[in-house]
């Protein structure tokens, strides 16, 4: 897992291509007027969804892990919280969905980073993530999940 601010991504060149592409692109990109839903960069290897969604309590979360792609979370408006934990440290709750790319797990929430506009996360498939968990309050969350194909 990595977590920084999008004004440090050079630091972050040349662990993998395509993240490289994807971080490239968040600098770039104005996402103001872009519709939530899938926005393809290059095919099956690189996509990401825009997503908006209201932060609540750990308890009404979630948590995944993904096989095929590393996830790059990135902050457009609001802030939240993400859980994380290394995948032996958690429990299959259902079997990879192999469709959709997802684990989905049981397990303590012992660690969580809070990401501000312009942070971004980055997921590997040995962490586990629990994303929207609210920080003050429940609050609107407006960003982008990038998937880049392993």
């Amino acid at each position: 897992m990595i977590l920084d601010h999008i004004s440090h991504s050079i630091f972050y060149k040349a662990i993998n291509e395509k993240v490289d592409q994807a971080l490239e692109y968040i600098q770039k990109t104005d996402f103001e007027n872009l519709d939530t839903g899938t926005h393809v960069v290059d095919g099956e290897e690189l996509f990401f969804n825009l997503i908006e969604y209201e932060t609540k309590n750990a308890e009404d979360r979630f948590w995944e892990s993904h096989k095929k792609y590393i996830d790059i979370h990135y902050i457009l408006e609001g802030k939240e919280c993400i859980g994380h934990e290394l995948f032996e440290r958690m429990n299959i709750k259902n079997p990879y969905n192999e469709q959709d790319d997802y684990f989905l797990l049981e397990g303590s929430l012992n660690s969580k980073e809070q990401l501000h506009p312009g942070d971004f996360m980055i997921c590997y498939p040995q962490d586990v993530h629990m994303t929207g968990i609210m920080v003050d309050g429940p609050e609107k969350v407006r960003k982008i999940v990038f998937k880049v194909k392993l």
